[in-house]
């Protein structure tokens, strides 16, 4: 029986968030990385960043009520638990009762380790966050026009706390518009035109709103000015910027043609490195402008798209393959960018707190989580793929579940395409979304898992198990 005291709904909701600030929890402080100096630092300051938005460090100041760091995680659980628990009522609809909802959320959180991710002082769970909120309006569980327009204002916000969400969920939106239209689902109804045109909508203006945030706060009219950097590691990591600077620099006097023949291997040491020619040469703001015309040389030459695309299917795949955490975040002790920006929140009288929580002890250990993760994943694909080598079981589906299924699908590719493209291959950026295979899969199978068994299973077959019953008996 459902539960429908209209007080409780509130008490349900900060019970699953509670399941998703786990993580922080045994942690004894929010997660951290060397990117979140950088983020609390631009909320702090109210300035933009050279490479990256600065909406998550808004987020932070806001969230954090000038008060405390753990209230930026448990608004961000809040957020998506909120999610969760809304998918788990339209497609898992024998569990009517919300402690059940909780109780299959808490059983997937420990499953995929997904309080890791929404535990983090980093933007990477509004990826998931926003996929999730435009899901619901795409596929029609946001009926009323007053919830259409929270989730849109949720996904919009979302796709502007990182610079790769911003393409990611535009390419979402459109490639699934594109399969309606091929397909014909429109046509039938399995999804509807308004629906996507307002999700269209929401994430374009993204590519208005956030240049005109930094511009607000500062900033150049542009989304990360800084992108220009990154994309020229990635040109220098797949071997195509040497290839570039053969033949240009003959006729160009590029900065980077004294460097052609000791380019770093890989993208993360073209930024990042001292000894990096980037970093020899006067850094980011100097070398902006030779990086975005040998970029646009590139893009527009034909000799080179092949190895662009052959370079693009490849980071594509190897980004899909990173869906484990690997090692355990490391520890940020003193003098990181993450310990000097929580030193300046509020005096710093959470730096005790932050020292003293397992991350920097060096106390947390993934192997275990590892290990169930891959078991997850594995068992998650072979549902899926006897679900769709089975008739009956697509039948049993039915368009519902076959749009959900396409929806996660396209977020996993795009997303690994965005980020493997345009950043690095990195565990971390496909983690953020992963996790979101498993739970549409364990969705589906907690809904139609006991009909399937039961169509495998007949009452007959059981009985025979059973032996036969004793002999009837007259009233």
């Amino acid at each position: 029986m459902a539960d429908t005291n209209p007080r409780r709904p509130l008490l349900w909701l900060l019970l699953g968030s509670l399941v998703l600030l786990a993580g922080g929890l045994y942690n004894g402080f929010p997660l951290i990385t060397y990117d979140t100096g950088t983020y609390l630092g631009s909320g702090l300051d109210l300035v933009v960043p050279d490479d990256r938005p600065i909406t998550y460090g808004l987020f932070t100041r806001l969230a954090s009520l000038h008060f405390s760091l753990w209230f930026v995680i448990f608004f961000q659980c809040l957020l998506l638990a909120g999610l969760l628990l809304r998918y788990l009522a339209a497609y898992v609809p024998r569990l009517p009762h919300p402690a059940a909802r909780v109780g299959l959320l808490l059983a997937f959180t420990w499953a995929t380790g997904l309080s890791w991710v929404s535990c983090e002082l980093m933007p990477d769970i509004f990826t998931a966050i926003g996929l999730l909120a435009l899901g619901l309006v795409l596929l029609g569980h946001a009926p009323r026009l007053t919830e259409r327009f929270g989730l849109l204002a949720l996904a919009l916000a979302s796709a502007m706390m990182h610079s790769s969400n911003v393409l990611s969920f535009t390419l979402v939106v459109g490639g699934l518009g594109a399969l309606a239209g091929l397909r014909g689902w429109f046509r039938r109804g399995w999804l509807r035109a308004a629906y996507w045109q307002q999700a269209l909508g929401t994430v374009l203006a993204a590519w208005l709103v956030l240049p005109a945030l930094h511009a607000a706060c500062g900033g150049e009219l542009s989304i990360a000015r800084a992108a220009p950097v990154f994309l020229m590691g990635r040109l220098a990591e797949t071997g195509i910027l040497e290839k570039y600077l053969s033949r240009a620099c003959e006729e160009q006097n590029y900065t980077l043609c004294a460097y052609r023949d000791s380019l770093p291997n890989t993208a993360a040491a073209f930024v990042w490195s001292d000894k990096s020619p980037l970093n020899k040469t006067g850094g980011w703001h100097t070398n902006l402008p030779e990086y975005r015309h040998i970029i646009g040389d590139v893009l527009t030459s034909p000799r080179y798209y092949p190895y662009l695309a052959s370079e693009g299917v490849q980071a594509t795949l190897r980004q899909l393959t990173q869906v484990l955490p690997g090692g355990a975040p490391p520890a940020c002790g003193a003098e990181t960018p993450p310990w000097q920006q929580v030193r300046r929140f509020r005096g710093g009288y959470e730096l005790k707190e932050y020292m003293a929580s397992m991350q920097n002890q060096s106390q947390l250990d993934f192997t275990a989580l590892n290990e169930r993760l891959a078991g997850v994943y594995v068992l998650a694909l072979l549902a899926l793929l006897l679900g769709l080598a089975r008739p009956d079981i697509r039948q049993l589906l039915g368009p519902g579940g076959a749009m959900l299924l396409v929806l996660v699908g396209l977020a996993l590719v795009a997303n690994a395409f965005v980020t493997g493209n345009l950043a690095n291959v990195l565990p971390r950026l496909q983690v953020r979304v992963a996790w979101l295979l498993p739970f549409v899969v364990g969705l589906l199978l907690a809904q139609h898992g006991p009909t399937l068994l039961r169509r495998a299973w007949p009452r007959g077959s059981r009985a025979a198990v059973d032996g036969p019953a004793g002999p009837a008996t007259m009233p």
